[in-house]
């Protein structure tokens, strides 16, 4: 297992194309194992948002969650997908924000995405533009296409594969809607970006509907293993991190008379995290503050 995964770390594909910039590897861990279910967790670099993908092996089939933002890193998850030899039969997206479904439009362009209605809205709304924004700006790292949703996922149980899974329906996180995907048989929550591991959160406003979601996922101790929507799989841990990072930053910016200086508070008391050039993009387009005042 520790020979596939360092292989499947070298980014290495038969069907790859050639990208103009060579970006840095993804790492890929397997995040958890049992009888009929073992979970692997693709992690971008910390420069390149630390966005993560994670594969569900079933005994015949594979459920991926999530889809990244740079088109190389998709192209590792297909590199993973297909050393399994299974068919991947369900693509999940957990909510409509970029970095999560603009990547894999190349390397997956026939499996069924799954997303929720208002997801599948947004992203069919929105989606075509953005790419073509984020293709002008980084250039053919971005993917050429998208693979748009075509089934709506509805919250409740089901049993895929013989394995049960739970979907529901978070409001007013990190996200103004996202996929909660839960796995009681490894015990693992997919929270995705409700939780951010060892990486500066995204923060576009008022944080309280995001505390909530987190002290939600606090009181199902079942959950041993939280898998987050940026960084590496987690224990219980994280969620009492994220909850003081919103706390920290909400002091940051009470304090702090300008981006700059709220910056500088930021990478000073985190200096280990991941993610910084997100701080910069919920500054100049999402997080609205009278600075100086």
């Amino acid at each position: 297992m520790k020979n596939l995964i360092a292989t499947l770390a070298t980014g290495v594909s038969l069907s790859a194309p050639a990208f103009s910039q060579e970006l840095p590897k993804a790492s890929v861990q397997l995040a958890a194992q049992a009888a009929h279910v073992k979970i692997y967790t693709v992690v971008a670099p910390p420069e390149q948002f630390s966005n993560t993908t994670h594969v569900i092996e079933l005994p015949h089939e594979l459920v991926v969650i999530d889809g990244q933002f740079f088109a190389p890193y998709a192209w590792q998850v297909k590199a993973l997908t297909d050393s399994l030899h299974k068919p991947v039969t369900r693509f999940y997206i957990s909510h409509d924000h970029p970095d999560h479904y603009i990547g894999f439009g190349d390397a997956f362009p026939d499996v069924p995405v799954y997303a929720l209605a208002e997801t599948k809205a947004g992203i069919e709304q929105a989606g075509q533009q953005t790419l073509e924004q984020r293709q002008k700006q980084f250039g053919d790292v971005i993917a050429k296409k998208l693979n748009l949703p075509t089934h709506i996922q509805q919250p409740g149980t089901e049993v895929i594969d013989g394995v049960k899974f739970i979907f529901e329906v978070s409001h007013d996180n990190e996200a103004a809607l996202s996929l909660v995907v839960k796995v009681p048989e490894v015990k693992a929550y997919i929270a995705q970006d409700i939780v951010y591991n060892n990486t500066h959160l995204f923060i576009s406003g008022n944080s309280d509907g995001w505390r909530k979601a987190l002290h939600k996922i606090e009181k199902e101790h079942d959950y041993t293993l939280i898998l987050p929507g940026h960084g590496k799989p987690a224990d219980r841990s994280v969620l009492k991190e994220d909850l003081q990072y919103l706390d920290f930053v909400d002091q940051a910016l009470a304090a702090s008379k300008t981006k700059e200086e709220y910056k500088a508070k930021l990478l000073a008391a985190y200096p280990g995290y991941g993610g910084a050039h997100l701080i910069d993009i919920y500054l100049a387009y999402y997080l609205k503050k009278d600075w100086g005042k």
